[in-house]
């Protein structure tokens, strides 16, 4: 296989990574306040969780897009951040109080 193939393969994969990865993410994002509202939170709480959960989130962009320009460790940072996405959704279904669904 020409290594041009390879690289459209990954290319490809990688973009139906990504698009998994927002679907799972924009869905459970939608659901957030209700989520929150079942769990016993107040409408003030939901907006201070998610301005800071919008906040955290592009911290957390700048920081890692910083560090992989120093380290180099672009595809590792990469993959930890999917992984994280990965197990941090469905881990919500083990919450009990809406404090531990927001940290």
């Amino acid at each position: 296989m020409l290594a041009g193939g390879t690289a459209m393969t990954f290319v490809v994969l990688i973009g139906f990574v990504s698009l998994f990865s927002d679907m799972t993410y924009e869905g459970g994002r939608s659901l957030t306040g209700q989520f929150l509202q079942v769990l016993g939170s107040s409408a003030l709480a939901v907006g201070i969780a998610a301005g800071s959960g919008e906040f955290l989130g592009y911290a957390l962009r700048f920081i890692s897009g910083y560090a992989a320009d120093r380290t180099g460790a672009h595809w590792r940072i990469t993959i930890v951040g999917y992984a994280m996405q990965l197990f941090a959704l469905p881990a919500l279904a083990f919450v009990d109080r809406w404090e531990h669904a927001v940290a």
